[in-house]
């Protein structure tokens, strides 16, 4: 349940501050069974977003060990079933090779219940062109399940590309790749297997920056659906749109690499609108009773919802 709220709470932040996400191909993710997610990681934590919004179920994350250093990281870590991966180039001199036992226990336990996991096999966010090397933890995942006897395991490349990923106002893409069957791959050599995702990986990411360059060469955008909807999503945006200019100007003031004006946008959003909806509740609460307040937070959230979604493309 609180997976599915943290998509619905991030599928809002994402269309927030991208004006369109499309995603091409969706169809291929299988709907149940074990599945490992493997993604380009070009955006910090919006790529996870973007991949909690593109598979249609819900997706169990890994990330790095360091997210759970304070309190607030910590309770994520435990409330989204998060998986902590502890980098070598965060080890400092001495790197412990067993330091990811653990997280490849909860993996190879998370797969055999058939569910699915995110990786970012690159490693670290970056922002240079192209897919950076890829390590091969996650091949090294897949073949240790399978060894326990995990079957039905499938690696589904997905590749994500920015118009500017630090701009509001610009387009998203995802497109999801050929998938790899694990059962039916011959050998257990993960540096072959990591090159074949690389592959893949580096074709869907690609195809996602050219599906970009034609949006932008011919389309236009438009708000969709009908009067009223459209209503709804005008008084969405008009009721939201001062908490969101002063998340936008924290952002920019604490951000010093491409990768953090989304991130924080995001989560400052997301923090004034909640405190926006309790001052709200409150005075209303205080003025006009329960009833009143209640409703006041149940239009103001609906539309949140359709103004974000408002110049939505439909997924290809």
């Amino acid at each position: 349940m609180l997976l599915r709220f943290a998509h619905w709470i991030g599928g809002i932040a994402l269309h927030w501050f991208y004006a369109d996400i499309v995603i091409l191909d969706r169809e291929r993710i299988p709907r149940d069974g074990p599945l490992l997610v493997a993604m380009n990681h070009q955006n910090a934590l919006v790529d996870a977003l973007l991949a909690m919004w593109a598979v249609p179920r819900d997706v169990r994350i890994t990330a790095k060990a360091t997210i759970g250093a304070n309190p607030l990281g910590a309770l994520l870590v435990r409330s989204l079933g998060i998986v902590s991966l502890r980098r070598s180039a965060d080890e400092g001199a001495t790197v412990d090779r067993s330091r990811n036992e653990q997280a490849f226990a909860s993996i190879e336990d998370a797969l055999r219940h058939g569910e699915a996991v995110l990786m970012f096999p690159e490693g670290r966010s970056h922002s240079e062109p192209g897919i950076a090397p890829l390590k091969t933890g996650l091949a090294r995942a897949a073949f240790r399940a399978r060894a326990s006897g995990v079957r039905g395991i499938r690696i589904v490349p997905i590749g994500a590309a920015f118009e500017d990923k630090a701009q509001p106002g610009t387009d998203a893409a995802l497109v999801v790749g050929e998938l790899i069957d694990v059962d039916a791959w011959s050998g257990e050599d993960p540096h072959a297997l990591t090159t074949e995702l690389a592959a893949r990986l580096a074709i869907a990411a690609e195809r996602g920056a050219e599906l970009l360059a034609l949006d932008r060469a011919g389309s236009t955008r438009a708000r969709h659906g009908n009067v009223v909807s459209r209503l709804v999503a005008a008084w969405g945006d008009v009721t939201h749109r001062i908490p969101l200019r002063i998340a936008r100007r924290w952002a920019l003031a604490r951000s010093d690499d491409p990768d953090q004006p989304a991130m924080y946008t995001m989560i400052f959003g997301l923090a004034l609108i909640l405190l926006f909806y309790l001052l709200v509740g409150a005075a209303l609460w205080a003025f006009a009773g329960p009833i009143a307040a209640i409703v006041a937070i149940v239009l103001l959230i609906i539309g949140a919802d359709a103004a974000a979604h408002a110049t939505a493309s439909p997924n290809r």
